[in-house]
């Protein structure tokens, strides 16, 4: 009966039934790379944010995304999964790396919301580059179409692992390879 109402819902309501799939699994990522470091206090509010922009802009913009990938792109033979994967990693991937970092500060009120995209972007986007294109063969391979954005957040909750653990570091100055926290010590 809930797997009947599910496949309904996401049936007549696709985007946010993936909006939603998103912000939960991207937040449940949060939650366990929280664990994983071993917390002593779970950061709530990080996690809201996480589920707030990634459900509210990765969700819908994953659907529309794939769709037109799909349409214009159809079929899983190997030229045809390359092409997507390669548009993937640099269409979709560099944008989305980035605003993940800005759209966080501007979600946590920071007065310079480029700062931490500027640092963790490299290594982000870099570490993407060996994930992404296994998970997204995959996708293009064998999974279809209406079930992408399903696989892709399933693939993002070990993503978020990653991406909150780049996130949880600590900043470096401006170019003198000196984080936030080394400063605070030396004060």
């Amino acid at each position: 009966m809930a797997f009947s109402f599910l496949r309904n819902f996401f049936g007549k309501h696709p985007v946010l039934s993936n909006m939603t799939t998103v912000g939960f699994l991207y937040a449940a990522g949060d939650v366990s790379q929280q664990t994983i470091v071993g917390a002593e206090k779970y950061n709530w509010p990080n996690t809201t944010n996480i589920a707030i922009l990634t459900g509210g802009v990765f969700g819908p913009a994953y659907y529309y995304w794939y769709r037109f990938l799909d349409k214009r792109f159809p079929g899983t033979v190997l030229r045809v999964v390359l092409k997507k994967m390669f548009l993937d990693q640099t269409v979709i991937s560099i944008p989305f790396t980035a605003f993940f970092y800005v759209g966080l500060s501007i979600l946590e009120g920071k007065k310079d919301i480029f700062r931490e995209a500027k640092d963790k972007f490299p290594k982000t986007y870099m570490t993407s580059c060996m994930y992404w294109p296994a998970a997204q063969f995959i996708n293009f391979t064998f999974c279809p179409s209406h079930l992408r954005v399903v696989y892709v957040a399933c693939a993002a909750f070990v993503w978020t692992n990653i991406l909150c653990y780049f996130k949880s570091a600590p900043l470096k100055n401006a170019g003198d390879g000196v984080s936030e926290k080394e400063i605070i010590s030396i004060k």
